[in-house]
This record gives structure tokens, C-alpha cells and sequence, in this order.
């Protein structure tokens, strides 16, 4: 093979890599882990009003919620493959708000 060819076929390799690393990056969720208790803290002073479950919308972030509705009552976490996370938080009269990668994907 000549030099020419050996450069074609490093550069499809490269190529490749990324690629594949950006199929993997992009099914990570972007918005990092999910909060932890202490970042929550500055919303623990919000009171939770089942009036303003309206107001949270499909693709906000947990931090855009914690704005409207406060700090839960309970938080569950589960870490998925890919450094994906749904997480859900449950408020006073069994009002839940579901995240999936950082957003909110539904409210019961």
C-alpha cells in the first residue's frame, strides 16, 4: 500500500472513532447527574402549591421545577447505561414530576 493510501485509511479511522464517540456522548444526558440534596437546598423555602403543577412543561430542567414547585418530599434516582438518568420527584398529594436525561418527559 502506498502513503496515500495508508493516510486514507488513518483518516477514515479517525473518522470512524469519532463517530462512535459521538453516538455515545450523545446518549449521555446532557445536563450531568441529577441534583444532588444539597444543591436542592436554596429551594427548600418554596412551598408546593398543586396550582402550580400547571405551570411545569415537558423539557424543563430539574432546577426550572425546583423553581415552581420547591424542593420534594422524596427524590428517586435511577442510573441507566450511558450515564443516562430518569428521576422522579414526588410533592404533598401524590404529585409526581418524571425526568428522563434532565428533563421533565411527564407529571401526574
Amino acid at each position: 500500500m502506498s502513503r496515500k493510501h495508508h493516510g486514507v485509511v488513518l483518516l477514515f479511522l479517525c473518522f470512524m472513532c469519532l463517530t462512535v464517540a459521538n453516538v455515545f456522548a450523545s446518549s449521555a444526558d446532557p445536563y450531568g447527574p441529577p441534583l444532588t440534596e444539597k444543591e436542592m437546598e436554596p429551594y427548600e423555602k418554596i412551598s408546593f402549591s398543586p396550582g402550580n403543577m400547571e405551570m411545569v412543561q415537558r423539557g424543563m430542567t430539574e432546577k426550572q421545577v425546583l423553581e415552581i414547585l420547591g424542593k420534594p418530599l422524596k427524590v428517586k434516582k435511577e442510573h441507566r447505561r450511558h450515564n443516562r438518568w430518569t428521576v422522579h420527584y414526588f410533592y404533598p398529594e401524590g404529585h409526581v414530576v418524571n425526568f428522563k436525561n434532565g428533563l421533565v418527559v411527564g407529571k401526574e
